[in-house]
């Protein structure tokens, strides 16, 4: 008898394994495909991808500066018994701005390509937080309707103590009003979550099932690495940082530009006109060097040298900003891991109050109010919980992001702590 009850009671365990496990998988959020889903609807982001498309374009077009140049007149004078035509083919050989333009080419398709990225990071911080939004306001449904179960059985108990002769009429209107106020914010928890609800359908483009968005017990794990390594990464592969240098690359290659506006050119030329039938025709193959000399130059280059000092002082604001974050985000992670642990102490302690409460309550050492309050407190405790997991979720994918890892990336490592799933 024993050994069969032994592995019954092995059997009823594994069961509940399996379904916790079965349903942990049937309901657990993929944020991953909601990410790609979000790539596809989001305006913002399909926007990026339209600049992006200009910046190549642009980067083409910069290239094509020693390409030859062809043109074809045609005019006829009064005195003209014919039209004259004349065709010009010429080719750049020497020119030292063209050189230069032709090098901005890659720097400017690379800042395109970038522009993308920082918008990807956008959107993976967009899709976090309107899924954050939606496990706040459904943990803060299942409480409260917790909490208002927990209060209608102290209602009843209230209610036969009071027949028992036991109990006090205001013990009982004094869980009517916890009552009335658990209903009263269980409609604002609803508003709040198909609020939540349409927040995240217009960012992945489909309504979400709402209860994906449920946390487990435990949340997962996060390895943190030391704070040199976040800042060292961060400084060389970041979107922003990576930009920054460019911008600092090409606003120099401007100065640049100017000063050679002001050097010779040498060009190649070919050109033929003829009049008429071609009865009278004039060709000519040389050589054309031409020396610039404009004032308005001298001021232009003055515009661009302060602009390589705008550049560089936003590059050290940037770099300081990273180093800054790093330390920050990396400590409000190592913090969060530590307030979460405490806070599971904080519920533990506040259940047991409530039962500690409760039967004190029915020996006649405590009030309804004393039962009430343990309640509020672990709705409290448990509500605070939540905020800090969530909260914790957004400063690790901030601290992802700032490491310069891929944001598709960077959400499934957020997807695996905040609900414990790749």
């Amino acid at each position: 008898m024993i050994m069969n009850s032994i592995f019954k009671n092995a059997r009823v365990a594994v069961c509940i394994a399996l379904f916790a496990l079965l349903g942990t998988q049937v309901h657990a959020r993929d944020l991953l495909a909601d990410y790609q889903k979000a790539l596809q609807f989001d305006p913002q982001y399909q926007t990026a991808l339209a600049d992006l498309t200009i910046a190549q374009r642009g980067a083409k077009q910069a290239k094509s500066v020693f390409y030859p140049q062809a043109t074809l007149n045609t005019e006829r004078l009064d005195t003209d018994a014919a039209t004259r035509t004349s065709l010009g083919v010429s080719q750049p050989l020497l020119d030292w701005e063209r050189y230069l333009a032709y090098g901005q080419a890659a720097p400017k398709e690379m800042l395109g390509e970038i522009s993308l990225q920082l918008k990807q990071q956008d959107l993976a911080n967009k899709l976090i937080k309107a899924a954050i939004d939606l496990v706040l306001a459904n943990e803060s449904l299942r409480l409260n309707e917790t909490k208002i179960r927990s209060v209608e059985q102290q209602a009843q108990r209230a209610a036969r103590m009071l027949q028992l002769g036991q109990g006090t009429v205001t013990d009982v209107r004094d869980i009517q009003v916890k009552q009335s106020q658990a209903r009263g914010q269980q409609l604002a928890f609803e508003s709040q979550l198909q609020v939540a609800a349409k927040q995240y359908a217009a960012i992945t483009g489909e309504t979400p099932r709402l209860h994906d968005f449920v946390l487990p017990p435990v949340q997962g794990s996060y390895d943190i690495l030391p704070l040199a390594t976040y800042t060292d990464i961060a400084l060389r592969a970041n979107p922003s940082v990576v930009a920054g240098r460019l911008n600092v690359d090409l606003a120099q290659t401007e100065v640049q530009k100017i000063k050679a506006s002001f050097l010779p050119t040498l060009q190649g030329r070919y050109s033929h006109s003829w009049i008429g039938d071609r009865t009278s025709s004039q060709s000519y193959v040389g050589l054309s060097l031409s020396v610039p000399l404009q004032v308005g130059t001298v001021y232009n280059m003055q515009s661009a040298e302060a602009n390589v000092v705008k550049t560089q002082e936003a590059l050290r604001e940037t770099e300081s900003s990273i180093r800054l974050n790093a330390d920050k985000l990396r400590g409000l992670v190592i913090n969060g891991v530590q307030a979460l642990k405490i806070q599971r102490e904080a519920i533990e302690a506040a259940e047991f109050s409530v039962e500690a409460n409760t039967k004190s309550y029915q020996g006649g050492v405590r009030t309804a109010v004393d039962v009430l309050n343990a309640i509020q407190t672990v709705f409290q405790v448990k509500s605070e919980y939540v905020t800090l997991a969530t909260t914790q979720a957004q400063n690790i994918l901030a601290l992802l992001l700032l490491g310069a890892m891929a944001p598709l990336d960077s959400v499934e490592v957020t997807q695996q702590y905040l609900f414990g799933t790749p």
